[in-house]
């Protein structure tokens, strides 16, 4: 009964071998990168920016999740837009999680000051981010999308624009993207883990009584 459970113990194990509470940042980052100022690195070697990360997860996973967007691509455009902040602001007008434009913000049903609203910043740059999936398809250009501007990747054929603030953002966007997802795995095999090894307790203990009550029936034959 026990040896049931050692397969999916065996594999939630050699999962969690790559976790960690802290994981390294994305190794397509580096210290020289342009765009670690807008988050980034920061958002993995800051400890207040952890915090605000532990803090505002809850509201951004029920958020994107409510929008049937993955949780994971949120988290990695936020890491990399404000790093957790929701008062973050751009010297172009940008403010908010997910550093929204008033043009923007007005498209999805925002005021300009609701754009400092945690919660109606992250739903409407889900929907924005969903809409313009449903107009590229292809990630890279969702994500030049949304740091350019559509304009920009239709005007270059639907291709990544050739600014280096945009190339390096979709790179920088996408190792977060991975990293994220990584920690998703991790949550899932902690989660088997523990119900393995629930079950495996519940087995011991099951085998321990039937133990118990065979020893009595040999100690009191009718």
């Amino acid at each position: 009964m026990i040896q049931r459970c050692a397969g999916p113990f065996i594999l939630a194990s050699s999962l969690l071998a790559g976790c960690s509470d802290r994981p390294d940042p994305p190794s397509n980052v580096g210290a020289d990168d342009p765009s670690v100022g807008r988050g980034g690195l920061a958002a993995y070697l800051n400890p207040l920016d952890t915090r605000r990360r532990h803090a505002l997860t809850p509201l951004i996973d029920a958020i994107a999740l409510s929008e049937n967007m993955d949780p994971a691509l949120v988290h990695a455009v936020i890491a990399q837009e404000s790093a957790y902040n929701p008062t973050a602001g751009s010297p172009k007008g940008a403010v908010g999680l997910m550093q929204l434009m008033p043009a923007t913000a007005a498209r999805f049903g925002l005021t300009a000051a609701e754009r400092y609203d945690a919660a109606k910043n992250v739903r409407a740059g889900i929907r924005y981010l969903k809409w313009l999936t449903k107009k590229f398809g292809h990630l890279d250009l969702v994500l030049a999308g949304y740091n350019a501007g559509e304009g920009a990747v239709l005007q270059y054929g639907r291709r990544i624009p050739p600014y280096s603030e945009t190339q390096t953002y979709v790179r920088r966007v996408k190792g977060f993207l991975a990293h994220y997802r990584q920690g998703q795995r991790c949550r899932q095999s902690q989660t088997l883990l523990a119900e393995v090894s629930e079950r495996r307790l519940l087995q011991r203990a099951r085998v321990g009584q039937m133990a118990r009550e065979h020893a009595q029936q040999q100690a009191d034959p009718e």
